[in-house]
């Protein structure tokens, strides 16, 4: 249910930007915005958790599924959890942003 609540109001924030789920034959992308006009694109995972771990990320530093992200959509500009935790940013440039935060800023 979470996933689908930050993924429609990630829709309708962004009306000029293309917001989806993107599936690989192993694993997902739980949301991409993909801004065609500047050839970018932001990657996410949503999650349950209030903890971080390397589990939730471990897609969003997959080389193969960025590698193919960025051909077909652009430049990938953020890579971010979305969970229940405090946020903060890892030393591979991956955020954790808590998921009231992240609704929030996008009013």
């Amino acid at each position: 249910m979470m996933e689908d609540i930050v993924l429609l109001e990630t829709k309708i924030a962004n009306p000029k930007k293309q917001v989806f789920q993107l599936q690989f034959a192993v694993g997902e992308f739980d949301m991409v915005v993909a801004d065609n006009a500047n050839a970018t694109c932001e990657i996410y995972e949503v999650k349950h958790s209030k903890e971080q771990a390397k589990e939730q990320f471990r897609h969003l530093i997959d080389e193969e599924k960025l590698k193919n992200t960025e051909f077909r959509y652009g430049k990938i500009t953020k890579r971010m959890v979305i969970y229940r935790g405090e946020n903060a940013t890892l030393e591979n440039g991956i955020e954790y942003r808590n998921v009231e935060d992240y609704l929030k800023s996008l009013l």
